[in-house]
């Protein structure tokens, strides 16, 4: 961890609170003269009269009848963000870049930020920081250990709240004011992500998902971090009503006004998308595709890929997996239907889906038939995904929306034909017809068809599953990722 002293866990927003409760100097000289105004006002005109109004706007001010300042509520009434001038960062060997995260659960954009992270490329070049919301721990922690074995920092933002930060609080009124101003909606997360870079004092917050981007971008706008990048790793998050929030797009557009921030999509798509809901230049948006790792993704010993072909098949002959998380934008209930229907048609394919999701109970109630018939596993969340994907004979993805499928990334470099949809950055992972098959959304059909087809030939599974690793090795390489996201960081551009 970097420098921080063991203290009780505390809570920035409360301390901001408490600050501007207290009066600094110049309030209390303030309040002493208004106090004296209006007793003279009330000597000389006792009952009012013409000066009546301005006893009562006296009144108004003194602290006995304060009144607070109207709560402003949308982003465009906080131009006075964007003159913040950079704050002073003290002399570094490397520069110190945060990567703000939620958590380092077993999602795509926290693989990626994590093999990014403990690239010894990456710590060659900067000092890499990782900053999250929830601690790193059981499922939150699924990335973690890579990072700490390459001993990067790992920070928790509001675990702790740091008396020397405080001390800086009550020096500087005017960022106080400037957080304390901010709407209740990202008041708290915004001051916990201040606090601790304030601490920290990087030359650049790079934040990862919508969330993260608003909370870290709009705190490290507020402080002065000289270079801001905002990572988006999907389709805008319109496309996904349980996790977007009506004030994404406005601190958005706020945040992309400032020369100091930098959009990153992980596909064409996502970023033609973003674009267009926010109404921003494509051309300003970086893409940066995402990396495979092989150190992560190693292909099984035959014999481990064996046990698990027999574990799932039994009997039969055909294995088809399928790997993501059982929600809306995934269509599971697609995914679900295709196999019901190959399964009808054919007795030697199994089917099997690993990942959990909100929709979990209700996928295993569509498809009770076929699990009670052995014809379909449900695993749940698994710790050997790529032993299922190199045991499968066919990955069947139906998604609506992607950003860059890390599980196609990761069928492709095992060699495991893939039938998939169009959705997001799958167009740039499929090479339709080389190394598998791609269908609208929207085509059920379709997906039937092209799967039942790659089933039905041995020698097309053979050359889809040659094609796919040329592909990753060509476009998706680790490196490739890691020089790209580099590159989206000013202070280093500079001088490559």
């Amino acid at each position: 961890m970097i420098g921080r002293r063991a203290m009780e866990p505390s809570d920035y927003d409360s301390a901001l609170h408490r600050i501007q409760a207290t009066p600094g100097r110049m309030r209390r000289a303030s309040d002493a003269t208004l106090g004296f105004m209006s007793r003279c006002v009330r000597r000389v005109l006792p009952r009012g009269g013409l000066l009546a109004p301005m006893l009562a706007q006296i009144r108004r001010l003194s602290p006995d009848g304060a009144m607070p300042p109207r709560q402003r509520e949308h982003a465009d009434e906080f131009p006075e963000l964007l003159r913040v001038k950079p704050m002073r960062l003290p002399r570094r060997r490397k520069p110190r870049v945060v990567l703000a995260i939620g958590s380092l659960s077993a999602g795509g954009a926290e693989r990626q930020l994590a093999a990014f992270a403990a690239s010894q490329r990456t710590r060659d070049l900067i000092e890499p920081v990782v900053l999250l919301s929830f601690e790193p721990e059981g499922a939150t922690g699924h990335h973690a250990a890579p990072l700490r074995e390459a001993g990067v920092a790992i920070e928790v933002a509001g675990r702790t709240t740091d008396p020397a930060v405080v001390r800086a609080l009550e020096r500087d009124r005017k960022l106080v004011a400037r957080l304390a101003a901010l709407p209740p909606a990202i008041r708290a997360h915004v001051a916990a992500m201040a606090g601790e870079l304030l601490r920290l004092k990087p030359d650049c917050v790079h934040a990862w998902l919508d969330h993260q981007n608003i909370w870290s971008g709009v705190a490290a706008l507020v402080i002065g971090v000289p270079h801001i990048v905002l990572s988006t790793r999907n389709v805008n998050p319109t496309h996904f009503p349980y996790m977007s929030q009506p004030w994404f797009r406005e601190w958005y557009r706020l945040l992309l006004r400032s020369p100091r921030v930098t959009m990153v999509n992980n596909s064409r798509p996502g970023a033609d998308d973003y674009a267009a809901w926010l109404g921003y230049p494509r051309e300003k948006i970086r893409v940066v595709l995402n990396g495979v790792d092989p150190s992560w993704i190693r292909r099984p010993d035959g014999a481990t890929v064996e046990a698990l072909r027999r574990e799932l098949l039994g009997e039969r002959a055909l294995l088809v997996g399928g790997v993501f998380r059982l929600s809306d934008e995934k269509q599971p209930f697609v995914w679900l239907e295709v196999a019901r229907r190959v399964a009808a048609e054919r007795s030697d394919v199994v089917f099997f889906h690993a990942g959990e999701g909100p929709l979990e109970e209700a996928f295993r109630a569509a498809g009770a038939a076929l699990i009670a018939d052995g014809r379909l596993h449900v695993l749940g969340r698994r710790g050997d995904v790529p032993g299922l994907i190199a045991a499968a004979d066919a990955l069947l993805h139906a998604a609506r929306f992607e950003g860059t499928p890390n599980v196609l990334l990761e069928a492709s470099h095992l060699g495991c034909p893939i039938v998939a949809t169009k959705a997001g950055g799958a167009i740039d992972v499929v090479v339709e017809g080389e190394s598998g098959f791609l269908c609208e959304p929207s085509d059920t059909d379709g997906l039937h068809d092209r799967l039942r087809r790659v089933l039905a030939d041995q020698s097309l599974r053979t050359r889809l599953s040659e094609a796919g690793p040329r592909r990753i090795a060509e476009q998706f390489s680790l490196a490739q990722m890691i020089e790209g996201t580099l590159s989206a960081y000013p202070m280093l551009a500079r001088g490559r």
